[in-house]
């Protein structure tokens, strides 16, 4: 498990390599997990992080500054690689030198699911530690968005429902969170995948926490499309 000042410190020592390698273009990439979450200071630790960036460029700049061997600095080592899809895009999965934990880089959709809209990237937010960063930029999704990723990420464990119960613990805008999936379900060619796998997250998740007025508006709406 890895806390919140372990990563800021790995997205340093990142960041100082893709300038040492000159990066021609910035590469922004998006928490959506896990990471996310110990970055708010919501959770200590975290066991692996998830990322997500926006298209194929990216990714080929996410690789260079992961792959590239720099004296000093980590490389990730490459586990594996599915296949580019255009309309599902792809996932990667690096491990630290260390092996203290993965990196999971989603490009454009995630797990054939979710997708990285305009709207999630307007909402996304830069903290503090990583407001000087030129080269290797790092957003944190909303808490709205990091409730759809888990609600398709997540394996029924019990620190995904954890999480998954914190979000709503902070306080979420589930207008706003119908809106996204009003949005995302328009645009999926698996849509019926998609609203089958939330569906059962939020009735999954209604089990452990009794009536929740939000979620059962999201459940509404889902069962009427």
């Amino acid at each position: 498990m890895i806390d919140r000042q372990y990563i800021v410190n790995e997205f340093y020592k990142l960041e100082e390599k893709a300038e040492i390698i000159n990066l021609q273009e910035h590469v922004s990439v998006y928490l959506i997990g896990g990471g996310n979450l110990a970055l708010r200071g919501v959770k200590e630790s975290t066991k692996d992080i998830d990322i997500i960036v926006k298209n194929k460029t990216q990714f080929s700049l996410l690789t260079k500054v992961f792959e590239t061997p720099i004296h000093g600095r980590p490389i990730y080592l490459r586990q594996y690689k599915s296949e580019w899809d255009y309309n599902l895009g792809m996932s990667v999965r690096y491990k630290h030198p260390s092996g203290d934990y993965f990196i999971d880089v989603f490009i454009k959709r995630v797990l054939g699911g979710l997708y990285l809209s305009k709207n999630m990237i307007q909402r996304a937010e830069i903290i503090p530690e990583f407001s000087q960063h030129r080269f290797f930029k790092i957003y944190l999704i909303s808490k709205e968005d990091i409730f759809l990723f888990k609600c398709v990420t997540s394996l029924e464990r019990i620190r995904d429902t954890e999480d998954l119960i914190t979000l709503i613990e902070m306080g979420l805008d589930y207008n706003l969170i119908i809106e996204e999936l009003k949005h995302q379900l328009s645009k999926n060619p698996d849509s019926l995948r998609l609203k089958t796998l939330i569906q059962n997250r939020i009735e999954n998740i209604l089990e452990y926490i009794g009536e929740i007025k939000g979620l059962k508006a999201i459940l509404q709406y889902l069962n009427h499309i």
